[in-house]
């Protein structure tokens, strides 16, 4: 009697969860190009997934069991929260995962912190990018008890380190977005003083902003994956002036490639994945002060870079879990 009552107990457990190919819609398409953090995530996420066998969608058919909601907008798929909300009253089963990667204080805009705020009262599961930008929600009345933080990684096939022996420093940043809250101040203050001062060198990588025409910067056009990778290691220091930044990812493409980082105290989320291998500044005095501490000790810094932390395969298995407990999946 007692083998029996086991027996059924274990049959309950087992029926709880399944083996199963899962179908999962994302509303942001794959992008192998130039393109953002959120993209290369997305392209992550997909390649992940798919070798484990389960379909990845982006148009909204039938038979889908978890939405991968990047963003509430619509954007390249057309397919927003309404759309999703609408899925979801049809199809009660499939399940929502919401990824917040964004919120208004990052480029100074209106609006999005609500949307967001309304969308998570349609989704089963909440995951934010860093400790910052939970809080920052928390701060704005989102209950975020059941939430989640998962951090960003990248593919470090792509970002390695490689010991560069020139005698000048060479400092680098690469940004998507040109909007001036990246950081444009410092980088502006940086191509100004290296007219008159040859300590270090300065690279920028992506769409520089229209506000201000550099003229001691090199400039090299927006890079993905590999060629980034190859253009990053080039250099000695990474550079990230961005404000309020839910966590991003040039940061830890930078770090990934061997590179300690220098950053704004207002950075944002940066700051949880940087602390351990970089120094902060306010003013341009302190980041001065903080090239310098990092030039003298440029291998020591260099050493305590953990690139397992930086993994995007880390990232995708985090989230896999995640999926895999909202769908009862083993």
């Amino acid at each position: 009697i007692i083998v029996m009552i086991i027996i059924k107990k274990l049959n309950v457990t087992i029926k709880t969860y399944r083996t199963h190919k899962m179908k999962i819609l994302f509303n942001r398409l794959e992008r192998h190009e130039p393109w953002g953090g959120g993209s290369s995530f997305v392209n992550a996420m997909c390649n992940f997934l798919r070798e484990k066998d389960h379909e990845t969608v982006f148009t909204l058919e039938s038979n889908i069991d978890l939405i991968f909601m990047i963003d509430p907008r619509p954007g390249d798929t057309g397919i927003s929260i309404n759309e999703i909300i609408r899925y979801k009253i049809a199809n009660p089963k499939t399940k929502i995962l919401h990824r917040i990667n964004e919120c208004d204080a990052r480029k100074n805009t209106v609006g999005m912190d609500s949307l967001l705020i309304q969308s998570t009262n349609h989704v089963d599961k909440v995951i934010f990018i860093s400790e910052w930008l939970k809080e920052y929600f928390h701060k704005k009345g989102l209950n975020v008890d059941n939430s989640s933080v998962v951090y960003n990684g990248c593919d470090l096939n792509n970002f390695y380190p490689m010991v560069n022996n020139t005698k000048k420093i060479k400092l680098v940043t690469h940004h998507w977005s040109d909007n001036w809250m990246k950081g444009f101040d410092l980088y502006k203050a940086i191509d100004e003083y290296i007219n008159n001062n040859s300590e270090f060198e300065f690279t920028y990588i992506g769409r520089y902003s229209s506000l201000y025409k550099p003229s001691n910067t090199n400039i090299v056009k927006p890079l993905y994956g590999k060629a980034l990778g190859v253009e990053l290691r080039k250099h000695d220091i990474y550079v990230t002036a961005s404000r309020n930044e839910p966590c991003g990812m040039h940061h830890i493409e930078g770090a990934a490639s061997g590179l300690p980082v220098i950053y704004h105290k207002d950075t944002g989320g940066i700051v949880e994945m940087c602390f351990n291998h970089g120094e902060e500044y306010e003013t341009f005095e302190n980041f001065l002060e903080c090239f310098n501490k990092i030039k003298v000790n440029l291998a020591a810094y260099r050493d305590k870079i953990n690139r397992e932390n930086l993994d995007i395969e880390v990232c995708c298995k985090i989230f896999y879990q995640h999926i895999k407990t909202l769908l009862k999946i083993d």
